[in-house]
């Protein structure tokens, strides 16, 4: 009768130890890769893949990464985080590891969640989304004392692992592209200001107005949820401002905002790229890509899937690598100009 391989039955058939053919599995840096390939390929003929319980047995660890929602946001509802966390999930399993969700309810608190998550030993690291300019989270992981990286950054004076996109730079870069077609009159449709991406994003938009000598208005700069409804009420609103302070230009935080201001000057009978000029930032979410509208958006752009691969693989790669520097990598963020924009209307 056919038994399926086990760990033992592996390393004999390696004539390895099963220590070591555990490790080759589990990309330990100890092991030499002639060795990891030889064990890898044994695995795969032999379909074998090791049980949670002979992972911990062997490294001590769980094999899983943590995620924990915040109590205010079902992230769920929200395709930008479905993207990333779907691309999270996609390559921790390639790396032989599993992710686990949690979410702080009724008056449970955040920080309960994650003490919980370290008193019962279910996983080895955690990874943080969403970092406010001021975050709580990294001290609390660091007297826990569980690996973590941040998507994203924050103000914290100490060193943590992190992957960002150059947010003040992509915004700077879009701000003055308008300014170059002589738009003065700029609106910034942004994210909730209390996070540090939306902080960046404004201080990038304010930079390049400051190179021109400019202060935008108080009532052109508006934060909040990056869905189509607050991008339209924001329009609205704007819209309806008298003299210098109405927009000729609107730069939005996501495509979804974009939607809303594509909507509205619609409505007013005005044409995106001619009577309003648009710009969104694009995070390559798949069917919802600044390219596919009419006309199609000028957008700053970076793949959110991406970001979410590479932060489980710097993340298991700590874990692998205790001893290494933890890493830290800002991506440059890509401005491509189509045909949402265009130079300022004439008076």
């Amino acid at each position: 009768m056919f038994k399926p391989m086990n760990l033992r039955a592996l390393s004999d058939l390696l004539q390895l130890s099963q220590t070591t053919v555990s490790r080759a599995l589990n990309g330990f840096p100890e092991v030499s890769e002639e060795t990891r390939a030889r064990v890898r390929a044994a695995a795969d003929l032999h379909g074998y893949r090791p049980s949670a319980a002979a992972r911990r047995l062997a490294t001590g660890q769980s094999g899983t990464l943590g995620l924990v929602f915040p109590r205010e946001r079902n992230m769920l509802g929200d395709l930008i985080f479905t993207e990333f966390l779907g691309c999270c999930i996609e390559q921790a399993s390639d790396l032989g590891y599993d992710i686990t969700l949690a979410m702080a309810r009724g008056e449970q608190t955040e920080e309960a969640v994650y003490r919980r998550a370290v008193r019962s030993a279910r996983v080895d690291a955690m990874i943080l989304s969403s970092p406010l300019i001021a975050d709580q989270r990294l001290d609390l992981l660091r007297s826990l004392k569980m690996p973590f990286i941040l998507h994203g950054r924050t103000r914290s004076p100490a060193p943590y692992a992190t992957l960002d996109i150059d947010n003040r730079g992509a915004f700077l870069q879009a701000t003055r592209l308008l300014c170059d077609l002589g738009h003065r009159s700029i609106a910034l449709i942004n994210g909730d200001p209390t996070y540090n991406y939306a902080a960046d994003r404004e201080s990038g938009y304010r930079e390049a107005l400051m190179m021109l000598g400019l202060t935008p208005p108080p009532a052109l700069i508006a934060g909040g949820m990056m869905i189509e409804r607050h991008g339209e009420e924001e329009a609205a609103r704007m819209l309806r401002l008298a003299g210098r302070e109405r927009p000729t230009a609107f730069l939005c935080s996501s495509i979804a905002q974009a939607m809303g201001v594509m909507r509205v000057a619609k409505g007013m009978g005005l044409v995106i790229g001619k009577d309003i000029s648009l710009i969104a930032h694009d995070d390559r979410i798949a069917d919802i890509r600044a390219e596919g509208f009419d006309p199609p958006l000028t957008a700053t752009q970076s793949s959110i899937g991406a970001a979410g691969k590479r932060v489980v693989e710097l993340l298991i790669r700590q874990l692998r690598n205790p001893g290494e520097a933890l890493p830290t990598e800002v991506w440059p963020v890509d401005l491509v100009v189509r045909a949402s924009t265009g130079p300022v209307p004439a008076p």
